[in-house]
């Protein structure tokens, strides 16, 4: 869990501090319903659980370190594009490209669900690697 009091000066707007903390908080129950349904065998909607997770904690990110509210599937994506370029990080890039499929396993189940799992081995990479980001100063 991230901790989010005093992060980037941020102590005098409590709009900002509220949605930050929601995104944390939605972030952690959509990893949590994704491996209960996991668990269950439910693997499309693991899936858009697993697609939640990552999604809420790019708008974290993306809030707390550049003070930008990102609404749309088309704005986290470009702001993974812009930051991956920033960053020089292509792998950042690529694992985004390739988890997205998890949102659209949800409507069309395109995700066997003999290699799920290697989904939900990148996911955690991922969501590790921006919760790094967000941490550092």
């Amino acid at each position: 869990m991230i901790k989010l009091e005093g992060l980037l000066n941020m102590e005098r707007d409590e709009e900002k501090i509220r949605k930050a903390m929601e995104y944390e908080e939605a972030k952690r129950a959509y990893y949590e319903n994704a491996l209960k349904f996991l668990g269950e065998g439910n693997i499309r909607k693991a899936s858009e659980f697993l697609w939640g997770s990552i999604a809420m904690q790019i708008k974290l990110l993306a809030l707390v370190k550049k003070n930008q509210h990102l609404g749309s599937h088309g704005q986290i994506s470009s702001f993974i594009k812009g930051l991956s370029k920033e960053l020089q990080d292509e792998e950042m890039l690529k694992s985004f490209e390739f988890l997205q499929r998890l949102h659209i396993n949800f409507y069309d189940e395109v995700i066997d669900p003999e290699v799920f799992m290697l989904y939900v081995k990148e996911a955690r990479k991922f969501l590790e690697k921006i919760e790094r980001i967000i941490k550092a100063n």
